[in-house]
């Protein structure tokens, strides 16, 4: 199993504080999603925990060590990203770019191999591309586009994930179609999964962790049973809501009303 965690991070952008002093230890082997307003940090945090943002206090450690001190190959072979709204070059197929998952595992002892051929079709197949691989890239439509990014986080076959905002720009059948590949590479290969969803109802329907963020800190954490209350669902998003039993799923179902007067 991967550990990742953060101790009294404070991070941010020029001289604007995003997270402050927080504290987070993510499950080994379970599906964590990360929840909030928009610009309460939730991806600013998992910026800092990939090692693409360094904390101006505190310390990320990755199995035992700080990220920032460790092999930049090392944490690749260990820990993926798909950030928001990633570009790739111009002309790029969509093979080509699922093949740069697999660049962490190259050196000049170990060239392309059948194992990464087999992880790259692999990829191409669970998030049904096969048929577009060797489209360009910027010839997909913004949902094609998406799956192809994911495919390429797939092919890079590390213990842990983390993914922001994994289902933009896809619609309702695709969104269930990556949120599903997920949980079962979760679920059947163990991998530690952490990302941003937006919509509260598929974060709960997926989730077996949940982090609420406000204002660049934990507000909660916990089940979705811990975390999707009505209270916390006010105080995070400033919304009126009921939460209820989903009657197929069993975990909660937040029904909005409206913007909350501020309080």
């Amino acid at each position: 199993m991967t550990q990742l965690s953060a101790t009294h991070i404070t991070a941010g952008y020029q001289h604007e504080a995003i997270l402050r002093e927080l504290t987070l230890a993510l499950p080994e082997g379970q599906l964590s999603v990360l929840i909030g307003s928009n610009g309460c940090g939730k991806s600013t945090l998992l910026k800092t925990l990939a090692r693409l943002l360094a904390p101006w206090n505190g310390e990320v450690v990755l199995d035992g060590a700080d990220i920032h001190r460790q092999p930049t190959q090392a944490v690749a072979r260990t820990l993926s990203l798909l950030p928001q709204q990633p570009v790739a070059p111009e002309g790029l197929r969509v093979r080509e770019l699922v093949a740069l998952g697999r660049h962490p595992h190259q050196s000049w002892l170990s060239q392309w191999s059948e194992r990464d051929e087999a992880c790259v079709d692999d990829a191409l197949a669970r998030t049904d591309l096969l048929t577009l691989a060797d489209r360009p890239v910027d010839s997909l439509s913004g949902g094609q586009r998406q799956r192809a990014w994911i495919a390429m986080a797939v092919a890079q076959d590390t213990p842990l994930m983390l993914l922001d905002e994994p289902t933009s720009f896809l619609d309702l059948t695709h969104q269930l179609e990556v949120l599903d590949l997920l949980k079962a590479l979760n679920r059947d290969a163990g991998k530690t999964i952490v990302m941003v969803l937006h919509d509260l109802n598929l974060a709960c329907r997926y989730a077996d962790h949940m982090v609420a963020l406000k204002h660049g800190r934990i507000h909660a954490q916990g089940t979705p049973d811990d975390v999707v209350t009505e209270v916390n669902v006010r105080e995070v998003f400033e919304l009126d809501c009921r939460v209820i039993a989903d009657p197929f799923f069993g975990v909660p179902l937040c029904i909005p009303f409206g913007r909350a007067p501020s309080s």
